[in-house]
């Protein structure tokens, strides 16, 4: 079976953590406990200080002078979508009279990430006609539950 390993408990976790995250995001958004910029800039600024923890402690992790400027640039690209995925998922999930909406429309990636994947990693299973309609099924499916509730 494919859903088995460390990979898969992995990506149990990451669902229960994205979903607590986002959760508190709109909880903590539809109180005005916080701005959003606020939001996006201190826990930005905290992500970057548990990754400074994690660059000192990780005795595996190269020096930076040891990177060339080719990883240094798509460092840079990386952490400036990360951070303008940051900043729209946050403004979206305050605007949305439901963060499921938010959270259906991102979850359209994985047609992305199938069509991308399957064309352009040769790790990948070749692209498969059936699978990528079973994911619009899916993502069809997700989006009539939402619109139910």
């Amino acid at each position: 079976m494919i859903f088995n390993g460390k990979w898969f408990i992995l990506a149990v976790i990451c669902l229960f953590l994205v979903a607590i995250i986002d959760l508190s995001k709109k909880y903590i958004l539809d109180k005005n406990i916080i701005n959003p910029n606020e939001m996006v800039i201190y826990t930005t600024i905290l992500i970057g200080f548990f990754g400074l923890l994690h660059w000192f402690c990780d005795k595996k992790c190269r020096p930076l002078k040891k990177l060339n400027a080719k990883i240094y640039i798509i460092l840079i690209i990386l952490a400036s979508l990360g951070y303008l995925f940051a900043l729209s998922f946050t403004y979206s999930t305050k605007l949305s009279p439901d963060v499921t909406l938010v959270g259906m429309i991102v979850s359209l990636n994985i047609i992305f990430l199938y069509l991308f994947s399957s064309i352009f990693f040769e790790t990948s299973p070749k692209f498969n006609i059936d699978i990528f309609f079973a994911l619009v099924l899916i993502v069809i499916g997700i989006n009539i539950i939402a619109k139910k509730f």
